[in-house]
């Protein structure tokens, strides 16, 4: 793509391989630290037929804003939508100039096949309503947890036992290359029942599961105790946080049939246990906040609130 002036002595052009770093940095801004693996995968080159457009805005040879349009593979017919603009060159029509390219590029190579989904950080308002300018409507809320785990360690471990105990599980780490097949298969038993990205009915391939799954995070699953070798009854997925003490959880998921019985509560402690002994200074994590059992586990569990995102859909007709 030529690059085209946008306003000022800025210009809004592809995004190369160079800007990649930079672009992370900026769209975290937006979307929270914890979506840095899924923007990586999302900026760089995209399978054959993969719907994929990214832009930057450049001045003086600095990459000021970025936005990107990419395909959720794991999620058939959505397609991911983010802007972010660095903070000293806001209010300038920089987001604005990166918006419109996105929408001339979509008007082109989306259709009604196509549902455009976005994520924005809750303490930003301006940016939910940006998103919203431009068609975007919100379709749910997820609330921010923040667990500290400094000097908790005997605590956390005494929790694990006894909620694997009162749940009736044993819980490990797995092996997440050697026990791929079967995580994969687990994720797609805890699913029913739990928001997923895309209007109501979205499909999920599990084909591409793996993908949502960081190479470095601890996959820690649930197993029953009185019948070993039985499927999973389900698991945690949780993550270091680039830069910081700090460790995300990126997935938590019980098969329906084991639901209410404690199964989430064991995991959850777990996690913590396992992220506090691998040094992490804290877990943080996003809930729907429909889900009030989950909340009410967060807060037995003694989670402060921290930073939560929008979710924003909008159907290409």
């Amino acid at each position: 793509m030529t690059a085209q002036p946008a306003l000022g002595d800025a210009t809004i052009r592809t995004l190369r391989p160079a800007d990649i770093a930079a672009a992370i940095e900026l769209l975290v801004l937006a979307a929270g630290d914890d979506k840095r693996h899924r923007l990586l995968a999302q900026l760089t080159a995209a399978e054959p037929g993969e719907m994929h457009h990214a832009v930057v805005a450049e001045r003086s040879g600095v990459v000021v804003g970025v936005g990107k349009l990419a395909a959720e593979p794991a999620f058939p017919g959505t397609v991911s939508a983010l802007v972010a603009v660095a903070e000293a060159d806001r209010g300038r029509g920089v987001g604005t100039a990166l918006a419109a390219d996105l929408a001339g590029w979509a008007e082109h190579h989306l259709g009604p096949a196509h549902v455009v989904t976005s994520a924005v950080r809750d303490d930003l308002d301006g940016g939910r309503r940006f998103a919203q300018r431009y068609g975007l409507v919100v379709t749910r809320h997820s609330v921010g947890w923040r667990f500290d785990l400094l000097g908790r360690g005997d605590e956390l471990a005494e929790r694990a036992t006894r909620t694997a105990d009162a749940a009736g599980v044993r819980v490990r780490v797995a092996d997440l290359k050697a026990e791929e097949a079967a995580i994969v298969e687990c994720i797609g038993r805890t699913l029913p029942g739990l928001p997923v990205p895309g209007a109501e009915g979205q499909q999920v391939d599990l084909a591409h599961a793996r993908q949502v799954i960081p190479d470095e995070a601890t996959v820690l699953v649930a197993e029953s105790l009185d019948a070993p070798g039985t499927p999973l009854w389900g698991l945690t997925v949780v993550t270091p946080q680039a830069g910081s003490g700090d460790w995300y959880t990126v997935y938590t998921g019980v098969t329906v049939d084991r639901r209410g019985r404690g199964v989430a509560t064991a995991l959850k402690a777990a996690a913590l246990d396992q992220a506090c002994r691998s040094g992490a200074s804290a877990v943080t994590t996003h809930n729907d906040d429909g889900n009030e059992p989950i909340l009410r586990a967060n807060r037995a569990f003694g989670m402060r609130p921290s930073v939560g995102y929008w979710s924003l859909l909008r159907r290409d007709a």
